[in-house]
């Protein structure tokens, strides 16, 4: 296969002279000689890299830039307590690498020996990790407590990050050997004034901004280094250069830099052949009829209709657990109805409890791209065989349908085939949806098909350059139901409630069934709560009972003899219980922290919402009281929910695609 090298940086050798580390950083440099004859593609990050690969021999090496995303290093990121710790009246410089010979702490020391002779109370900060030879980091932990003021903070977490640097008045840097400067534009984007010695790749990278300087002149750079926290015109004319410096180096430029240096590897593919029928692929985590959940019985609904009219393939995994993603169905095709359904195994099942152990450490804190990624990788799930058919086959394929913004498939595989994707982000504020590693998903689109404006809303003030987008939502087919066929199926007796959907905690039942035993204690004729759907919660009370898995009959069954529909999760793009309740006539209890239930609840006025126990008995007994009314106000909100619109929505979506790519 053709192979290619992308090049960072060597650090010369005299930096370590008489330590073991200079033998080998010579070496590195002929091993990076050695493998110019066996390259095919060589890629430096700056140009200063570049000219680096041609004096080792590589043919016509390309500049790909790094890029630096700044919404990750805004104010909002910042960690409050570093911030708190670092914040006070007295100057603070601040520097971030490795404390290492070839990174010259030793000369940031003298910087600041000059800023405190000045500034007496002036502070250094210092983030990154001690690094051997010992030597030079026992002379700079001397040094430091000889000139006092100087906190070493070690390897931080990204929110903390960001607080040093929002929290310093002047970043130095007097490196003089790198390879690019990424801590450099993390200060532009944090909208702190850089001070750098402008040697090897520095100045490529500060591209003119900031203040760079030749020499180490330390008592004038003392006063440089004080200047942005005393002059508050400089201040501003520094970051406001940084801040246009910063989109020269963004995402958008350094995929255009890559895509034309891989462009002489790419085969070109044959023209895709016309079809007169359009071929659409669904992707979506889990399928099948058997299976539970929203997102893949809403994915399985609409495939279905639309195969009527275009080509269907559905892509997806051999999981029927999405807590374990185990590797159940069988590989390959097989067909479901008038659907091709190709499913892939996935790479590794998941550790729910290693899983909720990371989460736990990575929600509702800033991150940096790496760990919002290995988040991704766990939540999987990952399929390797679909990401690979996405890259083969994308040209036969006149449109693609992601569903579910939040799993491994979507966020990997919609860029792949960005121009012909339309993504059903079934989106709601959860801890995940804070992330910037789902940017892609929600910029790169073709179209998002939103099921609700609340859902809509919340995406575009989450994303700001979020990709076009439409309120589609679902179409509600509710069969026939007969609620004696349903108590005679399961020896049910007098006025019950009903909620149908996974058993999980994460679905809001501790809290429902918490408030409806107080409930019953409240009142001797409280309802019957029942709870259908697999799962391994299993609440217990006197008056709640658990039915375990259902037919779609039996769901309607129950729906037409229910005093109300329950939907107590929090978390809802869109809710299918909801709405199959309202086409069956019944009203619907919901719980008011879920925007989506709350705003079908107050649209339909066919319910009630609550939010504690006393809520949920005034609304059980609300609409217990004015059944008749809620009745016929839910079955006329639900005659806005036909499949026929959603479906021409759909096809005009595929069918402009398929005039785009022509």
């Amino acid at each position: 296969c053709n192979k290619g090298v992308i090049f960072h940086n060597i650090t010369p050798a005299h930096f370590y002279a008489g330590t073991q580390l200079a033998q080998a950083l010579t070496s590195g440099r002929a091993q990076l000689a050695a493998l110019a004859a066996h390259v095919k593609l060589a890629i430096g990050v700056s140009q200063f890299n570049v000219e680096e690969l041609k004096a080792a021999g590589f043919k016509n090496p390309h500049r790909v830039p790094l890029f630096i995303e700044p919404e990750r290093f805004s104010a909002a990121r910042a960690d409050a307590k570093m911030l708190r710790r670092l914040k006070s009246d007295a100057p603070l410089m601040l520097t971030v690498g490795r404390v290492v010979a070839h990174k010259r702490t030793d000369d940031v020391l003298r910087l600041h020996a000059e800023v405190r002779r000045l500034e007496p109370k002036a502070r250094l900060a210092i983030v990154g990790g001690l690094k051997a030879p010992e030597a030079f980091a026992r002379r700079v932990l001397k040094e430091a407590k000889r000139i006092g003021g100087v906190s070493f903070l070690g390897r931080v977490s990204h929110a903390e990050l960001v607080a040093a640097y929002r929290a310093a008045d002047v970043y130095v840097s007097m490196s003089e050997h790198e390879g690019f400067g990424v801590p450099l534009i993390e200060a532009m984007a944090s909208d702190l004034p850089v001070l750098a010695f402008a040697a090897a790749a520095v100045p490529e990278t500060m591209g003119g901004r900031g203040i760079a300087f030749t020499e180490k002149h330390f008592a004038a750079l003392a006063e440089l280094a004080l200047m942005p926290r005393y002059d508050a015109k400089l201040k501003a004319k520094l970051v406001a250069g940084q801040r246009r410096r910063l989109t020269q180096l963004s995402s958008t430029v350094a995929e255009a830099a890559l895509e034309k240096a891989l462009r002489p590897f790419v085969t070109a593919r044959a023209p895709a052949r016309k079809r007169a029928r359009a071929k659409v692929a669904v992707v979506v985590q889990r399928f099948g009829k058997d299976i539970t959940g929203g997102a893949e019985a809403h994915a399985r609904q609409l495939a279905l209709r639309l195969a009527k009219h275009v080509e269907v393939h559905v892509l997806t995994s051999t999981s029927v657990d999405h807590l374990k993603w185990d590797d159940t169905l069988p590989v390959g095709k097989s067909r479901d109805s008038a659907l091709t359904v190709q499913r892939f195994a996935p790479s590794a099942p998941r550790d729910m409890r290693a899983f909720n152990r990371q989460s736990s450490r990575l929600f509702g804190r800033a991150q940096d791209g790496l760990h919002e990624e290995h988040w991704v990788a766990e939540q999987g799930p990952r399929l390797d065989g679909l990401l690979a058919h996405l890259s083969a086959n994308a040209d036969d394929y006149d449109a693609f349908i992601f569903f579910t913004y939040l799993y491994a498939p979507t966020v990997w595989g919609l860029p792949m085939v960005a121009k012909k994707a339309l993504l059903v982000p079934t989106a709601h504020d959860e801890p995940p949806f804070q992330f910037d590693v789902f940017r892609e998903a929600f910029e790169r689109p073709r179209l998002l098909l939103c099921n609700t404006p609340e859902e809509e809303a919340l995406i575009r003030a989450r994303f700001r350059k979020a990709a076009p987008s439409k309120v589609v939502g679902v179409g509600i087919d509710a069969l026939q139901g007969r609620v004696e066929r349903f108590r005679r199926a399961f020896g049910i007796d007098g006025p019950y409630l009903l909620y149908v959907g996974r058993m999980e905690p994460g679905k809001g039942l501790p809290e429902l069934t918490a408030f409806h035993r107080a409930l019953e204690k409240r009142y001797h004729d409280a309802p019957w709560l029942l709870l259908a759907g697999g799962g391994d919660y299993v609440p217990k009370g006197p008056r709640i009972r658990v039915l375990g898995r259902i037919s779609e009959q039996h769901k309607f069954d129950a729906l037409s003899g229910a005093m109300a529909a329950v939907v107590p999760s929090k978390l809802e793009s869109l809710s299918l219980l909801a709405l199959e309740a309202f086409a069956s006539g019944t009203p619907v209890i919901g719980h008011e922290g879920s925007p989506v239930v709350a705003g079908l609840v107050k649209r339909s006025h066919a319910g009630a919402v609550y939010g504690s126990a006393q809520s949920y008995a005034q609304a059980v007994r609300d609409v217990g009281a004015s059944r008749p009314t809620l009745s016929k106000n839910a079955h006329q909100f639900a005659r806005a929910f036909r499949w026929d619109r959603v479906i021409a929505t759909y096809r005009a979506e595929i069918e402009h695609i398929r005039r785009s790519a022509r």
